[in-house]
């Protein structure tokens, strides 16, 4: 960390477009925002009155959404959820409509600002997720962690994709899990189809 006693944790994200014949395309390249919601798992984490497993303040899940445009001028550290997010209608087959995607998928809450569960748009409280692989992440120096997010050429097809976020697995340890937005990014619109895969390359500096 960089002081002791300072936090101030900030972000930045790489979208690139990888074709089968291993061509990588930078499509997106800035700064995220950093929510509230981090603040409020480090606080549970260093209070020592949310999980007991320190396991689950890990940043483990992401989601990607498809209303992003809708955010992009004024989003900002009191995000809790995305605008739309895959798999809320659908469920899965909202990330994988062929049913040949690669992508491990989780279902499990979302946490809202007041810890209690997040409802989705139709109405329950089931919110699909992206799992990050251990493989996924990697320190980069003493301050700095990147996530790599993987969406495979059979993933998101025939959508347009705009937003993204990072979850930390379940700060407050209930059972099911409640995952907390950590991080947040509306984009510029990717319209993905089998032709290439998406990487995220997702750096936090703490």
């Amino acid at each position: 960390m960089k002081q002791a006693d300072v936090l101030d944790p900030s972000g930045h994200l790489e979208i690139y477009k990888v074709y089968e014949d291993g061509t990588e395309e930078c499509v997106f390249d800035d700064h995220n925002v950093i929510t509230s919601g981090m603040g409020v798992g480090l606080g549970l984490l260093y209070a020592g009155s949310g999980a007991a497993d320190i396991t689950n303040f890990q940043i483990r899940y992401f989601q990607i959404g498809v209303s992003g445009e809708s955010k992009v001028s004024n989003y900002g550290v009191s995000e809790t959820s995305l605008v739309s997010a895959l798999g809320q209608v659908n469920s899965t087959t909202d990330y994988n409509t062929l049913g040949d995607s690669s992508l491990p998928l989780d279902i499990h809450r979302l946490m809202n600002w007041n810890g209690a569960s997040l409802l989705n748009s139709e109405g329950d409280n089931t919110w699909v997720f992206g799992v990050i692989s251990d493989n996924s992440i990697k320190r980069v120096d003493l301050n700095s962690v990147t996530y790599i997010l993987y969406v495979d050429r059979n993933t998101c097809n025939s959508l347009t994709v705009n937003e993204v976020g990072l979850f930390m697995e379940n700060p407050l340890g209930t059972s099911p899990k409640r995952s907390q937005l950590v991080a947040y990014r509306p984009f510029v619109n990717i319209a993905k189809t089998d032709d290439f895969a998406l990487v995220f390359k997702w750096t936090l500096n703490f």
